[in-house]
């Protein structure tokens, strides 16, 4: 198994070496627009964990959210801060708080925000790294704040292949989303229920498609919770 060392210097040679998508998913777009509609978004503190080269926190930023995000990768942040910097004057005078650092010990104090996003990110680890990512980000967390989080389904092409791990967790996958993509953790309903017991569920969406491009079936499991007033 890859150290915690290995590990991130894996995604920042991902991040340094590869395009990524500009623009945030349609379903999270969605999302915010309506249960922040009629709040005002300079009051409104939202957090990305694995923000990655920053389409979903310039999105927000963009919006005029209070916006922090946290990735293992210098390459990754240094992207979406280039990013935001170069279109600052256009956006808004919050400034993101962008932090390289491990999202499964949070350095915000508790209650700090209104909402947690997690697209494709908490998947790559392991179910002990999962399961305290939850914890911070339940702790992070104000009472009544939302998480959003987006996960690969066991119905994903690439699910059961490679090097098993642990329970649904493959490495060296060689076909899908996640290939090439390290340690890949797959989801079902119950597990999702099981992980995210801590928060008031609301909705657990699946999006069940075909991607072309790379020959591969496509399960997303979307998860939309409350933390507990």
């Amino acid at each position: 198994m890859q150290t915690e060392r290995d590990y991130s210097q894996h995604w920042d040679d991902k991040f340094s070496t590869r395009e990524w998508g500009r623009y945030p998913p349609e379903d999270l777009v969605r999302f915010v627009g309506r249960n922040f509609k009629i709040a005002d978004r300079s009051e409104i503190t939202v957090l990305e964990v694995g923000c990655g080269p920053g389409a979903n926190v310039w999105f927000l930023h963009r919006e005029g959210y209070r916006v922090a995000g946290i990735d293992g990768s210098p390459a990754a942040i240094d992207k979406a801060r280039i990013r935001i910097e170069a279109e600052n004057e256009r956006l808004n005078s919050l400034t993101p708080d962008l932090r390289v650092g491990n999202f499964s010990s949070l350095p915000w104090a508790e209650q700090s925000f209104d909402l947690v996003i997690d697209i494709f990110s908490i998947y790559a680890n392991t179910i002990d790294v999962i399961d305290q990512t939850l914890e911070e980000v339940c702790r992070v967390l104000k009472p009544g704040g939302r998480f959003y989080s987006k996960l690969w389904g066991t119905q994903t092409t690439g699910f059961g292949q490679g090097r098993e791990v642990e329970f649904h967790t493959y490495d060296d996958i060689p076909t899908g989303p996640c290939r090439d993509m390290g340690i890949s953790h797959f989801f079902d309903i119950d597990e999702t229920r099981q992980r995210f017991a801590s928060f008031q569920i609301d909705a657990i969406d699946t999006i069940v498609r075909t991607d072309k491009i790379i020959d591969s079936d496509i399960e997303e499991i979307i998860c939309q919770c409350t933390k507990p007033g």
